[in-house]
């Protein structure tokens, strides 16, 4: 199998993620970096009002997201988020 971790800025916009997923990706979870701002993971439509809240330094629930489902994540200001993302394989572009 293959891990890999990604950090992401998430804002006040919608931000994918991660912006470009592992090609055979089986499951990913998603950590808020930031020490006091909360994230919130959902759809297309997810917004801070809708979305999952991942509290400040907390994991989000491990979640069975295959590579064509999207993830996205916002907040009410810029902070710093990880992805780990696992899977079975190894595609040719996974680094």
């Amino acid at each position: 199998g293959f891990i890999k971790s990604t950090p992401v800025t998430v804002g006040t916009g919608l931000t994918v993620l991660p912006g470009t997923p592992l090609a055979f990706r089986r499951s990913l979870i998603v950590y808020n970096n930031d020490a006091s701002n909360t994230l919130y993971i959902g759809g297309s439509d997810v917004t801070t009002a809708n979305g999952l809240p991942v509290p400040p330094l907390s994991y989000s629930p491990a979640l069975d997201n295959g590579p064509k489902m999207i993830l996205y994540g916002i907040s009410t200001t810029s902070i710093n988020v990880r992805v780990l993302e696992a899977s079975n394989d190894r595609g040719p572009a996974d680094t």
